[in-house]
């Protein structure tokens, strides 16, 4: 007992006691800062997770409007039901038009939306709608689009100057633009004839290649957005050297053979030689040629022939058989074709006779021609091409590429023509130059 009533025996007690109260408010405040901890976590993990949702449902929201828009702007009017590229014959710099896939957007919306542009709403029969109405393919997916040409003023908007250059500038004119005075279209092509890599570029004069298109995209979901931009362009095909480009050798070996470098369309005004062959090619045999100049010449660097036909058979009608007694594609709804060896029933020679053609025609192998063959637009074969005689004539209004050519006999006449040139490449699925999320 004397250690209960003495001071230094009731000192232990009461530490004892206070120690166990303290150690258990401890671990309640503990538990309580725990729980509360867990719960702050959960509901933010669950906020994270709530946003995260949301941002990927307007992007790939957003990406399906770049998807949607892009597509319709292959084709042409008359081949593709929901065109909605530029329907006037004559570019304007002020064109736009619209991709709705809900029926409450207002103008508002759009940041940037102008009177200045033509904010059209395509609908199927009327491409100039001018009318908000919904015109999407689809409208589970909550998108907006807007697509206009590119202009010099885009250009500058971006950065562009005369010492940080966005594109070859061959307007002749250096003033800065503005929305209203929105300066040239922006192509994508060649800019001249000595051009071997395709680029942006202004020009005074008419071109074949199309200008490029800027798509803006917005994507929506549960009061979230995303907004991206992309700009495209239909592919520019290889350069347009002459009538007949060969990268080995041409060889005219029998029959009448007549080659003009002239553009018959006339946009290439200074003409192009009838004949370019590659730096070591040879040309045997006479033909008549007319050009500038108007005799076969021999170029500095070879071109690609496999790449070229890479670059355009994406969503080309893959031939499998020769093709005899066939009509295939017309003005305003030019034929893509892709003759491959391994996917078609030939072995490494494609043989065409009695054909009527109009679009693009892409040979991986060798071709075989026999008249009457009648030809409009572009012609790439990674191998030889023979003309081999026939009834009647042989006939391209276009350009040839070839690894090397070889006319045995019958009458051929081959002629530069860019009108059906830009016209097939205007209709081949665009391509993405340029891709960024603003939002």
């Amino acid at each position: 007992m004397t250690g209960f009533n003495s001071k230094e025996g009731i000192r232990p007690y009461h530490n004892s006691m206070g120690g166990a109260l303290i150690t258990a408010l401890l671990l309640v405040a503990f538990s309580t800062i725990m729980g509360a901890t867990i719960l702050f976590a959960t509901s933010t993990d669950l906020q994270i997770s709530g946003n995260f949702r949301r941002a990927m449902a307007t992007f790939y929201a957003a990406e399906a409007g770049i998807a949607e828009t892009a597509v319709r702007l292959g084709g042409s009017s008359l081949s593709n039901p929901g065109y909605l590229g530029d329907p006037s014959p004559i570019l304007q710099a002020n064109w736009s038009a619209y991709v709705l896939s809900l029926p409450e957007w207002k103008p508002q919306y759009d940041t940037e939306y102008s009177e200045v542009f033509t904010n059209y709403f395509p609908l199927s029969g009327n491409s100039t709608n001018t009318a908000v109405r919904p015109n999407s393919v689809q409208s589970i997916l909550p998108y907006w689009t807007k697509i206009r040409h590119k202009t010099e003023y885009d250009a500058e908007r971006a950065g562009h100057s005369s010492l940080t250059p966005h594109y070859q500038d061959g307007d002749g004119i250096s003033a800065t633009h503005s929305i209203n005075n929105r300066g040239s279209l922006v192509f994508f092509g060649f800019a001249s004839e000595s051009e071997l890599v395709p680029t942006s570029f202004t020009s005074v004069n008419p071109t074949p290649y199309s200008p490029i298109e800027i798509i803006i995209s917005q994507g929506q979901a549960e009061g979230a957005t995303s907004l991206i931009q992309v700009e495209v362009a239909h592919p520019s095909g290889p350069p347009l050297l002459a009538a007949v480009y060969a990268k080995n050798q041409v060889v005219f070996a029998g029959g009448t053979t007549a080659v003009e470098g002239f553009d018959n369309c006339g946009i290439l005004a200074a003409g192009r030689p009838p004949v370019q062959l590659g730096p070591a090619g040879a040309l045997a045999g006479t033909a008549t040629f007319t050009g500038n100049p108007p005799t076969p010449q021999v170029g500095s660097e070879f071109l690609d022939l496999v790449k070229a036909l890479e670059s355009l058979k994406g969503g080309a009608q893959v031939i499998s058989a020769d093709l005899v007694g066939v009509n295939l594609g017309a003005p305003g709804h030019p034929a893509l074709l892709y003759a491959e060896s391994l996917a078609g029933g030939f072995p490494s020679r494609l043989a065409v006779q009695n054909l009527y053609g109009y679009g693009i025609l892409l040979v991986a192998g060798n071709l075989s021609i026999s008249a009457p063959f009648h030809w409009e637009g572009l012609i790439i074969v990674s191998g030889q091409v023979t003309f081999d005689g026939g009834i009647g004539s042989s006939v391209i209004q276009g350009a040839l590429l070839a690894e090397q050519v070889q006319i045995l006999n019958g009458e051929v006449k081959m002629t530069l023509d860019t009108c059906p040139i830009a016209a097939s490449l205007r209709v081949l699925p665009v391509k993405t130059l340029s891709w960024q999320q603003l939002l």
